[in-house]
């Protein structure tokens, strides 16, 4: 457990920088392994078990699931005990997930590493621990920094796609993942051990019944009887869905349309490009623009993406599709840590975000549903059609987001000498 010691201990200037481009690496390699080049083991897997495509979903849609109902327990994991142990603990849950994955030789096996494994890696290592990082580190310019570190899913999604298709290429998919492991564990151990050796400050004195959310632990009760936490997950999932139906689909659909994997792994790495602008432009209007109008403009755009990626479309439809999903789903990072962390303050921020993760496992539906529907009627068409009108009571839900009434901006962070 996090000792008073550690919580009190003042931190320099730019410290809390470099926790931002911690989290921006250790996001970079955990959604760019875990998350964005597992459309690319899609095809060599159906040629190496033999199974269908929505049989091969299923090891992401389990991943999903697992990562969601796990997320409370290591959210309140995260506001109670040090963040270095259980961020590098994760870490090396990544390096042995991936390994053993590399040595499967049936189907089920892989399903599992998936379900029991990686997840717990995922939520240590990607966005659970970082954005509750970011939340507990920035008061002031929280906003940008969300944006910044939430950049690093994006990075990953534009590089470790491009080397993944190159390794598996050189080495097949089992080198190519032995490859991932042996490079996770050697990256993320070392640079979190040497980064990770302060807590954040105490933002306040801790009460459950302080009018100031800074100041205040919430309830398990008070957080899901809240229309501010349900309005976000309402329209954030069908974000989701969407982006998991496409992007873990993308390789055996480019495969449909004629076009080799390289072409896969471009367009996964241009939605990630793209998603780096996304979150830039939310991060940078988070503190800014009424959050209402931003979940809308990611949703009208993330219509359009999914009217594109319909039919047979051509490479420069396939393009602007990727561009404007990425763009629309950059925000989602950003968006989600602004308007809990300014609704609920920082104290129980990782409990907050793990019922967070719990609900948006919903959307994991989308990578299954698309596969399925494939099965069914030999196209993705309907489900694209799908993932379109489920946005729609997203879009509804935001108007009723309860606006902020205190001035966050003159707020400084105790213990932390700011910029």
């Amino acid at each position: 457990m996090i000792s008073s010691s550690a919580l009190h201990v003042t931190a320099g200037p730019y410290y809390r920088w470099f926790i931002v481009g911690l989290t921006l690496v250790n996001q970079a390699l955990a959604l760019g392994i875990m998350i964005y080049s597992f459309a690319l083991f899609v095809v060599p897997w159906l040629d190496e078990f033999a199974v269908s495509r929505s049989t091969v979903m299923l090891a992401i849609l389990f991943f999903q699931v697992m990562t969601g109902l796990i997320s409370p327990f290591i959210g309140q994991l995260l506001d109670k005990y040090t963040m270095r142990l259980l961020v590098v603990f994760g870490a090396i849950c990544m390096g042995v997930g991936l390994f053993f994955l590399s040595l499967a030789t049936e189907f089920w096996q892989v399903v599992v590493i998936y379900t029991f494994v990686l997840p717990v890696s995922m939520l240590l290592t990607g966005t659970l621990a970082s954005q509750t990082m970011i939340s507990k580190w920035f008061t002031t310019q929280r906003s940008l920094a969300i944006g910044l570190s939430a950049m690093g899913t994006s990075i990953g999604g534009l590089l470790i796609p491009l080397v993944t298709a190159m390794l598996i290429e050189h080495y097949a998919w089992q080198g190519a993942l032995l490859v991932l492991a042996v490079g996770s564990l050697v990256i993320l151990v070392p640079i979190n051990l040497l980064i990770l050796r302060i807590e954040p400050p105490l933002q306040g004195v801790a009460s459950q019944k302080s009018s100031d959310p800074y100041q205040r632990i919430w309830t398990s009760k008070e957080i899901l009887s809240s229309r501010a936490f349900w309005i976000p997950v309402i329209s954030l999932i069908p974000m989701n869905a969407a982006f998991g139906g496409v992007q873990f689909n993308l390789g055996a659909y480019m495969q449909d349309l004629g076009y080799e994997q390289s072409t896969a792994a471009q367009l996964i790495s241009l939605t990630a490009f793209s998603m780096i602008v996304g979150k830039l432009f939310f991060g940078a209007m988070g503190d800014r623009v009424d959050h209402r109008i931003l979940f809308w403009i990611m949703a009208i755009l993330q219509v359009g993406s999914l009217t594109l990626y319909e039919g047979t479309p051509g490479l420069s439809a396939l393009l602007v599709a990727a561009l404007l999903q990425g763009f629309a789903v950059g925000g989602v990072m950003p968006m989600m840590g602004i308007s809990y962390s300014e609704r609920f303050g920082t104290l129980s921020f990782g409990k907050i975000l793990g019922y967070v993760n719990l609900f948006m496992m919903a959307g994991s539906f989308g990578s299954i549903l698309s596969g399925w529907v494939f099965d069914l009627t030999g196209s993705y068409d309907l489900a694209f059609w799908i993932f379109g009108v489920l946005v729609i009571p997203g879009v509804v839900a935001t108007w009723f987001l309860p606006q902020l009434t205190v001035d966050h901006l003159d707020k400084k962070e105790p213990g932390v000498e700011l910029l």
